[in-house]
């Protein structure tokens, strides 16, 4: 439990740390953008208004608007989500150990299946959950052993999938929040327009202009990279799935054949 909540931590920590360095390079990049240069004004002004005017990370997501806030949630969410992911989730000694899957396949050649039980409860990884499934129901018609030991695999498949269905939602809800802004922030330029004069104070159409576009620029940047890694996760866990499959069939192959030396 402990163990769980510290990997927990690390992963959310590391995730905020990589969000906040990441809008803090989109904000280094406006800030050294070439200024528009205002001839009304004289040159000491002009230098301390741009001066005045250089983003910060609370600047922009004010200038953004309210939905800056669920969309730096959801950047954040889905850092955690393909971080825990890649680092955790997805490494092979959570699945399988190769020479403790080639000991239970001895072991079952052998006739030994007691000790191949023993070996299987002794070891924590997935594949051989479902050997001690085989194993068990070793009396029973291969193509029960193999609906049997499938099962226990496929629940652990989908729980990988389910996962990466939580990054696919939100590559596809990031856009749509930006989206959402753009549309609240054109409503904002407009109510200017309309009711406040703002074609002759261009100050303030510019901020429902800028909520628009910031919004709209935000859920774009996360969500391309969140549904590419979306595709490559969704790629491992099929590559996964295939060979966890070939383990299972080699098993259940040599677990037939002791039974039917046996017989």
């Amino acid at each position: 439990m402990k163990k769980g909540l510290l990997k927990f931590a690390a992963v959310l920590y590391f995730s905020i740390f990589l969000g906040i360095i990441f809008i803090n390079g989109i904000l280094v990049a406006q800030n050294q953008s070439a200024p528009v240069v205002d001839l009304s004004l004289p040159q000491p002004q002009q230098t301390q208004q741009q001066e005045g005017r250089k983003m910060t990370l609370f600047s922009l997501i004010v200038a953004g608007g309210p939905v800056m806030i669920p969309l730096f949630l959801s950047s954040i969410i889905g850092t955690a989500l393909i971080i825990d992911m890649l680092v955790f989730k997805l490494k092979q000694k959570n699945f399988y150990d190769p020479k403790l899957v080639e000991e239970v396949n001895k072991l079952v050649l052998e006739k030994q299946y007691d000790k191949a039980m023993e070996v299987c409860k002794s070891a924590p990884q997935v594949i051989f959950k479902a050997f001690m499934e085989g194993i068990e129901k070793r009396n029973y018609r291969k193509t029960d052993i193999e609906a049997i030991v499938g099962e226990v695999l496929d629940r652990a498949i989908g729980n990988l999938t389910q996962q990466n269905m939580y990054i696919n939602a939100v590559a596809v809800i990031a856009p749509m929040l930006g989206l959402l802004g753009t549309v609240t922030g054109m409503i904002n330029a407009f109510n200017v327009i309309a009711f406040q004069a703002g074609l002759g104070k261009p100050e303030l159409l510019a901020k429902g202009v800028s909520e628009a576009l910031i919004t709209t620029a935000t859920g774009l940047i996360i969500a391309i990279p969140v549904m590419a890694f979306y595709f490559f996760i969704r790629g491992k866990i099929r590559n996964l799935a295939t060979q966890l499959s070939v383990l299972a069939t080699n098993f259940i192959d040599n677990l037939c054949f002791s039974k039917r030396e046996t017989e």
